[in-house]
């Protein structure tokens, strides 16, 4: 999944148009659909900013392109970060993975 896709998804999910988009970050409707179609890869930060705000994509999917996670993945992810311990050694157990480096 690409970050143009990625775009799209979370702009469908709001019902929002194309134009809507350029607008809420202030530019065009063309510029919106390169992003979805691949065109234009690479965005700038502060654009990045404001599509993460007006579309509720993490920030770190416009960094982290070559590895993207599925929306619903996110949530599964801060669902774990808040489980307790017990939680969490119960979902790696299920899952059959290790532990983590990093662990609070």
């Amino acid at each position: 999944m690409t970050i143009g896709d990625i775009i799209r998804e979370h702009r469908l999910q709001r019902n929002m148009t194309q134009e809507d988009v350029a607008m809420a970050v202030g530019t065009t409707k063309p510029t919106v659909s390169r992003w979805e179609n691949g065109e234009i890869s690479k965005i700038k930060l502060e654009m990045a900013k404001k599509l993460s705000k007006e579309l509720y994509i993490d920030l770190s999917m416009f960094v982290f392109t070559n590895e993207v996670l599925f929306p619903g993945e996110y949530s599964l992810i801060n669902s774990y970060r808040e489980a307790d311990a017990g939680t969490k050694t119960a979902v790696r157990k299920l899952l059959e993975i290790g532990e983590f480096e990093k662990e609070e």
